[in-house]
């Protein structure tokens, strides 16, 4: 018996057909479907926030990932970096840290994984994070600040090189509100106004929220208390306590 093959089946060309299978494989394998970190390069996905990355004047960052917990309580800044570095993470700058406020309260962001994070756990993070209540809860941010030849400098995108931690990035400061408010700035102004790095512009509306302008050779960090929530960048890189953590961030 003689088995004729048909030149088409299903609209499609036989002759072939198996080279087509074939090539199909192994262009599979070689590109990703997708640029979202996995479980198989990143350890729970799920716990993590993506941040779309940005552009605010000469200052532009990535995609990050966000983690939605703090960690490395009672580390100094330094020590925190190390540590950071180690886990190919590092620590939000004020301006990514602006922009990681206002996404959580948009109410609206995705997880490592892609998926929709439920509006009550979003909601979760921003209380933990500016809050006035108990217990005291603080967060280092990634920049610190210098002076140089009588003019105050930010540092920002810090790496470990042999052995010293040293920043690869620094600028003079713009434009900022440059005294104390205790109370108060308006947060919502700051988060809305906010200068291209990160910091409160000189006529920030007043309102209820704590900051302490840059210093000389400080670090920045935000926390929260039973009576008032701040930002503080006039942090001692050498400063650790139980409350105070770090939420690492990596590039996504």
């Amino acid at each position: 018996m003689r088995i004729t093959i048909p030149e088409y089946f299903m609209g499609r060309p036989v002759n072939g057909a198996i080279e087509r299978v074939f090539a199909n494989q192994n262009s599979n394998t070689e590109q990703p479907t997708s640029t979202t970190p996995t479980p198989a390069n990143i350890l729970h996905p799920e716990k993590y926030i993506i941040l779309e990355g940005r552009t605010h004047g000469n200052y532009t960052y990535q995609d990050l990932l966000v983690s939605m917990e703090k960690s490395h309580l009672e580390e100094t800044w330094d020590n925190c970096y190390e540590a950071l570095q180690q886990e190919e993470q590092f620590m939000l700058s004020i301006r990514e840290f602006v922009d990681f406020i206002n996404l959580l309260k948009s109410g609206r962001a995705f997880d490592g994984n892609g998926r929709t994070i439920n509006t009550k756990t979003l909601t979760q993070i921003l209380n933990e994070i500016i809050e006035v209540r108990n217990p005291w809860r603080s967060e280092m941010l990634g920049n610190k600040f210098k002076d140089v030849n009588g003019v105050l400098h930010i540092e920002h995108n810090h790496r470990f090189v042999n052995g010293q931690l040293q920043s690869l990035n620094t600028e003079p400061l713009e434009q900022y509100l440059m005294q104390d408010k205790t109370p108060g700035i308006s947060l919502d102004h700051w988060l809305s106004n906010a200068n291209s790095q990160g910091l409160p512009i000189p006529n920030t509306n007043n309102g209820d929220l704590y900051y302490w302008h840059p210093r000389d050779n400080s670090v920045a960090r935000f926390g929260s208390d039973s009576g008032w929530a701040g930002l503080n960048c006039v942090g001692g890189p050498g400063d650790s306590c139980p409350a105070l953590g770090v939420r690492g961030a990596r590039k996504k």
